[in-house]
């Protein structure tokens, strides 16, 4: 069994909101892949057995006119309001003994409370005797939800209280049920809606976002409970009515199927990564509609703090026993800032990026670093930002580390196709192992370059794959408007050339452009064809095109420069951190 499984064949699980919809379907999935045992809770009863004449009529319309032959028979008006009522009730009662039926048939036992949830008295008195027969609950899910959309101008505290109380009150009557210390684990079902808001859903949003810092609250109370706050993007079922596929299908924001919905509940719940309390799922992020442009062209100065501990992923990006930051880091972190200064436009092009001072995790690290963007294009598609990264020195002298045009677009142009790719591998560099012999000094996280196929006074061309980052190994360079991480391989490209030619370590100095269709992708093969422009004593110039096996093209970078000197040989040697982070 995975080491980190949290759950297992002898879990009691305490599941609200877990008779029906989409935390029923992940309950069942949990019951097939671990046999364990289940009290589901719900507000609906199924303790009236079913009438006679609706029992077999599956058929909507069907049970309908049924419901509407019964009220009139018992005197009454079938008002639609009364038919809906009834029908929604057999219904409710129809999906929960579906639900216990199916948990029982992939192995698992299940038990059905009706329950108010926010009663702490009531729940834990029901609760007593399935305890007693189950044994100690060992985790919590807690997926109970309710809606009351209305713009907030309209709500009243009655829809507040409705919203609010079955995510908040409901998690602190669940937790007031059982001893925290027995719990292996802690599931919190909370909303994409809470990052990123929705209209109608002010208290929504709300509750989520309180139940995210829950998730930190419990995980710190309690250390040895995997504690997960899951902000789950729209599910295909559940509270995602026809009008809201639509919606999301508008969006390109592909659905969760209950399959992958599951699947990702089990892998977080078996993951290595115990320590994180908060997740967001979803197919893409929703992005603003771009706003209307000011004519006046505007300047930003954004400053942040880099530390070791918060960016592991230097620790093997090491240069002379220090950490160093990747080139393609700093075009990570202006791509990235721009875009959150007008959502609704993508990154797309880097003029003129020099790299003016490396930025060296030791003793030179400055206490703050500077970004100051200054606008010197604007139109309605486009803009266009100046970009200079410093930091200031105890003697108050700037030193300035990377300087750049950056672009953003409205739309990404199509890509051409790079027809020039030769996949011939020359069965002589089979052997080439660029990562152990000195050519270059990045470590498995940024080791990428699987095979090169084939080398020439020319250029060159190599097969690449890089086994995806984790947000936390990420630290203040997240991938989102460019992958950084990817990305440098092409500069590691033009270094296992420079070393197999001329015997030199070489360095990121500068480019002339820079163009991305869309992002290099983790855990996936890609190639690099390199073009050599010109050779110097010390440098070395030229074009780098990422591109897949059919030539179509993620990335290509114009007049590519790089710098090299024999005192970088034994330096990239020295590529182990002596700082304890990194050990």
């Amino acid at each position: 069994m995975n080491q980190y499984t949290t759950i297992n064949s002898s879990s009691v699980v305490l599941v609200s909101g877990g008779g029906r919809g989409v935390t029923a379907q992940c309950v069942i999935k949990l019951a097939e892949q671990y046999r364990c045992k289940f009290i589901l809770l719900g507000r609906s009863s199924i303790g009236d057995s079913e009438p006679e004449w609706a029992k077999n009529c599956f058929d909507e319309s069907e049970l309908k006119k049924r419901i509407m032959q019964d009220l009139i028979a018992q005197g009454e008006k079938p008002t639609p309001v009364k038919v809906q009522k009834r029908f929604k009730s057999i219904s409710k009662r129809r999906d929960i003994t579906n639900t216990i039926s199916t948990i029982k048939q992939v192995g698992g036992e299940a038990e059905y409370l009706s329950v108010d949830v926010t009663n702490s008295a009531d729940l834990t008195a029901k609760l007593a005797p399935v305890i007693q027969r189950f044994g100690a609950i060992t985790g919590i899910i807690h997926g109970a939800g309710n809606l009351a959309d209305k713009l907030i101008e309209k709500k009243s505290e009655q829809d507040f209280e409705t919203v609010y109380n079955t995510k908040i009150e409901g998690l602190e009557s669940l937790l007031s049920c059982v001893k925290p210390s027995q719990l292996d684990f802690i599931v919190l079902f909370s909303s994409f809606v809470a990052f990123y808001g929705n209209p109608g859903q002010s208290d929504y949003a709300l509750a989520n976002e309180i139940l995210n810092k829950y998730a930190y609250v419990l995980k710190r109370k309690y250390p040895n409970c995997r504690v997960l706050s899951i902000g789950w993007g729209p599910w295909d079922g559940g509270m995602v009515t026809p009008e809201l596929k639509k919606f999301f299908a508008q969006q390109d924001m592909e659905l969760i199927s209950v399959d992958v919905g599951a699947k990702m509940l089990i892998d977080e719940l078996n993951s290595p990564d115990q320590e994180t309390p908060q997740i967001l799922v979803m197919s893409r992020p929703i992005m603003g509609s771009p706003k209307q442009l000011s004519p006046e062209k505007q300047t930003f100065r954004i400053q942040r703090k880099l530390t070791l501990a918060e960016n592991p992923f230097v620790c093997d990006h090491v240069i002379a026993s220090h950490p160093v930051l990747p080139a393609m880091c700093g075009i990570s972190w202006l791509a990235n800032t721009c875009e959150q200064l007008y959502p609704g436009y993508k990154f797309f092009s880097c003029d003129n990026y020099k790299v003016l001072k490396g930025i060296v995790f030791d003793n030179t690290l400055a206490n703050y670093y500077t970004l100051d963007l200054k606008e010197i294009n604007k139109s309605q598609g486009e803009i266009e930002f100046e970009a200079v990264v410093s930091s200031e020195s105890t003697r108050k002298i700037p030193h300035y580390h990377y300087k750049t045009q950056i672009k953003l677009v409205q739309a990404i142009p199509q890509a051409t196709t790079y027809e020039s790719f030769n996949s011939i591998q020359d069965p002589a560099l089979l052997s080439l192992s660029p990562y152990q012999n000195g050519t270059l000094f990045h470590k498995p996280r940024f080791q990428g370059v699987k095979r090169i196929l084939n080398i020439s006074p020319e250029g060159l061309t190599v097969q690449c794959s890089l086994q995806s980052l984790d947000v936390k190994q990420q630290g203040k360079f997240p991938v989102q408007a460019f992958n950084a991480y990817t990305a440098d391989i092409l500069f590691q490209a033009l270094l296992v050339w420079v070393r197999y030619f001329d015997d030199l370590g070489s360095l990121p100095l500068q480019f002339s452009k820079l163009e991305q269709f869309s992002l290099i992708p983790f855990n996936q093969d890609f190639y690099i064809s390199l073009e050599i422009n010109s050779r110097s004593e010390n440098r070395v110039v030229a074009n780098a095109t990422a591109h897949d096996a059919q030539g179509n093209i993620y990335l290509k970078i114009d007049q590519m420069q790089v710098t090299s000197s024999s005192r970088l040989n034994h330096l990239f040697l020295e590529n182990t951190c002596s700082d304890l982070v990194c050990s």
